[in-house]
């Protein structure tokens, strides 16, 4: 529940999925004007994404207006990206002739934060599938305003739970659990989040039979888990084999599917010495790929159970693959140095790319041949599993 909760954005797509859109151009031809966009502000396209997002297109904006043109196979979502990634602002795009007009305000950098542009009084004409896509979003204003009258509500009890949190006081903590108005807090919000997603599954029944679906999985959930993948297996052929749905599958099955071969890569260790999977699960019956990083404390507190697995199997063909996320070379190797890994270590986030990692921890359990067993297996399930398959 906690990764639905975390992961929702307050996004619902609820028209039937009969909506269809015949476009009429080969190309689209964008003429742009937002109030506030200074010249030569620099104003780009980059395709809606949930990994490797590069602007597509470029321009800037002279004598107060700017321009794109370009072809889509089909309607597509970007965001409308001002500066130098300052502003975000998300549009359907189909080949058509579309205006976009409003204002933008650039809010000042303060302290370690960037400046940022905010977008009002946007109107977009031209793009159908555009305006169906904006169509939905209004559903996100009331459940926007029912979450801000809940945290306006119990501020008072919220700012104790911080406090007590903060203080590591188990004690306190304890009594605010016994508050009648604590109990009214848990209980508004699990009613907010199970009235989000009863309003997910209306949507995604309804929408189940073209790519509006995956989309709005895309749309609604900030990161995909394996608990959304029945969702998407129950949409339609056409749903999934779209271009939406191949990226909503990529995400829900990073490592390909149960009993398929996962990617093959090649990665360096500390020394600069070249790996390949092949080499490093050869004669071996059993490898988890563990993607991690030293700044995440679930990772950190996952090895001791990691490191008595290997213990406990690496004699019968178990080892163990890290792959750390980390951008800060140094820390990886002063995490190695704390945590003493018996197994082969890599820092290289190539391969975190190429497995679709948007979270760690991530993990993978495949064969010797480099077929996947499990994903996402971890505490008491990987010892399952490897008592499972070692029958002991």
């Amino acid at each position: 529940m906690k990764n639905k909760i975390k992961a929702i954005l307050l996004f619902v797509l609820s028209l039937s999925l009969s909506f269809t859109y015949a476009q009429k151009s080969k190309n689209y031809a964008i003429a742009g004007k937002l109030e506030g966009l200074a010249e030569g502000t620099k104003v780009a396209l980059m395709p809606f994404s949930k990994y490797s997002q590069k602007n597509e297109i470029e321009t800037t904006v002279q004598k107060g207006q700017f321009a794109f043109k370009g072809q889509v196979p089909e309607p597509r979502l970007y965001f409308l990206v001002i500066g130098n990634n300052e502003g975000y602002y998300q549009i359907m795009i189909e080949n058509a002739k579309i205006s976009i007009n409003g204002k933008v305000e650039k809010i000042a950098s303060k302290n370690e934060n960037p400046s940022r542009y905010t977008f009002s009084d946007i109107k977009i004409v031209g793009s159908k599938s555009n305006d169906y896509y904006y169509s939905q979003i209004a559903f996100r204003k009331k459940l926007d305003e029912l979450y801000q009258s809940n945290q306006t509500r119990y501020k008072d009890v919220s700012a104790l739970i911080a406090k007590a949190r903060s203080e590591k006081n188990n004690k306190k903590m304890d009594s605010i659990l016994q508050l009648d108005t604590y109990k009214e807090y848990a209980k508004a919000e699990k009613d907010f989040f199970t009235t989000v997603q009863k309003e997910f599954d209306k949507a995604f029944e309804a929408n189940k039979q073209t790519y509006w679906g995956p989309l709005m999985m895309l749309s609604l959930y900030s990161y995909l888990t394996p608990e959304q993948r029945p969702t998407f297996d129950g949409m339609s052929k056409e749903a999934k084999e779209s271009y939406y749905g191949k990226m909503t599958e990529e995400l829900l099955y990073p490592a390909n599917k149960i009993g398929q071969k996962v990617h093959a890569f090649t990665t360096a260790d500390a020394n600069g010495n070249k790996h390949s999977l092949a080499e490093l699960i050869k004669g071996k019956k059993v490898v988890l790929i563990d993607f991690w990083a030293s700044w995440c404390k679930p990772c950190r507190a996952e090895l001791p159970n990691v490191k008595a697995n290997y213990e406990k199997y690496a004699s019968k063909g178990f080892d163990v693959i890290s792959i750390s996320i980390d951008k800060d070379s140094n820390a990886w190797k002063k995490a190695l140095e704390d945590e003493k890994m018996k197994w082969p270590n890599f820092n290289d986030n190539d391969v975190a790319s190429l497995y679709k990692v948007v979270a760690v921890p991530t993990t993978y359990l495949i064969d010797g041949e480099g077929k996947l067993i499990a994903d996402n297996v971890r505490g008491e399930d990987l010892g399952k599993k490897l008592q499972e398959i070692f029958g002991f």
